[in-house]
């Protein structure tokens, strides 16, 4: 009895220490795996929204090519209009 007396003393400090090293680290590895899971969850929503993005994008561009051609025919139109005017 003695000596497991002695031993804590001298030891006990130090246990204490390590245990409580020990148990940060378990926390901070489960922290971590959290928030990386969080990350991943984020990037895939992130992918998601750029894919829709991109698709309206094109479609924009599609639209402003569109919307090109037809001012482009009514400026043709109306430049033929005025030739036939003079």
């Amino acid at each position: 009895m003695e000596e497991i007396a002695r031993l804590i003393s001298t030891y006990g400090i130090s246990i204490v220490i390590v245990a409580l090293f020990l148990w940060d680290w378990k926390n901070n590895k489960t922290d971590v795996k959290k928030t990386i899971e969080a990350i991943k969850d984020s990037n895939t929503t992130i992918s998601a929204c750029l894919i829709e993005m991109k698709q309206s994008n094109n479609n924009i561009s599609k639209s402003l090519d569109l919307l090109q051609r037809s001012l482009d025919n009514q400026t043709n139109k109306i430049d033929k209009l005025l030739e036939r005017g003079k």
